[in-house]
């Protein structure tokens, strides 16, 4: 199972633009020239418009008009389906149901036999599945973000794992699971010889956490293919740049796994997320 196309289309990335930079349909029709009626069919997903409309939209918006351009007409990230390997480190990726498609991802370390479990949103069976075919002993639940469609098998994971569950003070309030350890901007570990680091990511949660090491970054929903999780003013704006600071400042070849919609790479974000710019 894969994806053929991003978690967020075109009228998604307007729609969530809209919501973050609080401009209503009537503020962008009277900026950009479009109606409010044809604005309406843009986040209904029943327009694009040509790309000189595409532009005017991004600018008013703050988005990038040339990438939003691509995202309208088509792009997708190679290698969105791709199981990494490196010398010390794999990664594999079931997509769950919980209530909407939802990626979870074992990492584990070559070396030792070692692993995490990153996010656990339901289907504790298939996440199960998923560690044995890896063989990965799973020693950590790394939550990046306290939403149940990410959190909804944690309990269940713990029992059959032993692991322990590392979540943000913030976010683990909101998802009042079990927590064993909590992490904030720079805390650090190691899984097996792996050293996992922790990058804050504040916006789509107060308490968003990404998890990177050697050449892999998780962001759960701080960061899509092309987008971004959805947040409202500050919050938005504030998620932005911490994405722009803290993961696309990574190495350019780092694996990016999302925690909705394809795989995706630092270069390639760089070069297409209309958000980031």
């Amino acid at each position: 199972m894969g994806y053929s196309n991003l978690e967020d289309y075109f009228g998604d990335i307007v729609g969530k633009a809209m919501v973050g930079r609080g401009v209503s349909s009537h503020a962008l029709a009277k900026q950009s020239g479009l109606s409010v009626f044809d604005i309406g069919r843009v986040t209904s997903y029943d327009l694009i418009p040509d790309e000189a409309m595409i532009h005017k939209i991004a600018d008013t918006l703050g988005l990038d008009g040339k990438k939003l351009t691509r995202v309208a007409n088509g792009w997708v990230p190679e290698g969105g389906n791709d199981r990494f390997q490196s010398e010390r480190v794999n990664v594999d990726r079931v997509i769950l149901s919980a209530g909407m498609e939802v990626n979870a991802y074992v990492m584990k370390c070559l070396e030792t036999g070692e692993g995490a479990l990153i996010d656990a949103g339901g289907q504790p069976d298939r996440i199960s599945a998923l560690i044995e075919q890896t063989g990965a002993r799973i020693t950590h639940i790394l939550l990046t973000h306290g939403h149940a469609d990410h959190v909804g098998a944690t309990a269940e994971m713990k029992s059959r794992t032993g692991a322990k569950v590392c979540c943000s003070e913030v976010d683990a309030q909101m998802f009042g699971g079990p927590v064993d350890v909590r992490v904030d901007d720079g805390w650090a570990d190691r899984i097996g010889s792996l050293e996992v680091n922790a990058l804050s990511l504040p916006g789509h949660t107060a308490g968003g956490i990404a998890y990177a090491t050697e050449g892999v970054c998780f962001p759960g929903d701080a960061l899509f293919a092309a987008s971004l999780g959805g947040a409202r003013r500050e919050a938005y704006t504030g998620q932005i740049e911490a994405v722009r600071q803290k993961v696309m400042s990574l190495p350019s070849d780092t694996k990016v796994f999302p925690g909705h919609g394809p795989i995706t790479t630092v270069r390639q974000e760089n070069d297409n997320n209309p958000v980031i710019g």
